[in-house]
């Protein structure tokens, strides 16, 4: 995905570049050895420590690389230290450390703005996190509007309870109203028999009553007429 640039010619290397060539037909591990002898004989040399960190890369020996294409900065060749920017850059993209990435691919563009693979890769980042964020806006728009539906569910169904809780202690109420009117209906009529039955004891005794005063103005008759029976006799 992304493509690593190595120099075809370096200056202060062999006029034939046994590691270019190594490099160019696959053979990584000779083409790495090619350039760690250079380097043994003159570790400043900036387009070695290139060539190393572009053999590096493809043995995915990342760290490696970066250590390497950072060497090869100390140069005062404008246009080796934009391609070992750009290299940088594209070591960090592999890894998916974007932001870093794009900071290298700008040095690589500010010592090279003519350079076209710098431009696209840069763009082509760009491009993923507009996506990216887009994504994570639409996630966030769909997760917030799921919150809310699930909110108004949860208010709703709270509702319902609370329509039931009423609906049944409204029932509940309605109940113990009716009870309470039976009972005291029930209290009524038991009161108003009691009431009868006194009424009817009250009759009965003063019936009775009567009965007995009767009675005792016919005996004091009888003993009247016995009296006066008896004063009649003793007359005689």
């Amino acid at each position: 995905m992304y493509k690593m640039i190595i120099i075809l010619m370096f200056t202060t290397l062999m006029a034939q570049d046994d590691g270019l060539k190594a490099y160019q037909s696959g053979d990584y591990d000779n083409a790495r050895k090619y350039y760690e002898s250079i380097l043994n004989e003159k570790d400043e040399d900036a387009a070695a420590q290139f060539g190393l960190g572009t053999t590096a890369f493809q043995q995915q020996d990342h760290q490696g690389a970066l250590d390497a294409f950072q060497r090869a900065l100390e140069t005062d060749n404008k246009e080796l230290q934009s391609k070992a920017y750009y290299n940088i850059a594209n070591t960090m993209a592999s890894q998916q450390k974007n932001e870093e990435a794009l900071t290298f691919y700008r040095k690589a563009l500010e010592l090279n703005p003519t350079d076209k693979d710098a431009k696209h890769n840069y763009e082509m980042i760009r491009y993923q996190q507009q996506q990216e964020q887009q994504n994570k806006d639409q996630q966030g728009e769909n997760d917030e509007n799921q919150n809310q539906q699930q909110q108004q569910q949860n208010q709703d169904q709270q509702q319902d309870q609370n329509g039931e809780k009423k609906e049944d202690k409204e029932q509940e109420d309605g109940d113990k109203e009716q009870q309470n009117q039976e009972q005291q209906k029930e209290q009524q009529q038991q009161q108003a028999q009691e009431d009868q039955e006194k009424q009817q004891d009250l009759q009965n005794a003063q019936a009775i009553l009567d009965a007995l005063k009767k009675d005792e103005k016919v005996n004091q008759k009888r003993q009247m007429v016995k009296a006066r029976s008896k004063k009649l006799e003793k007359d005689w």
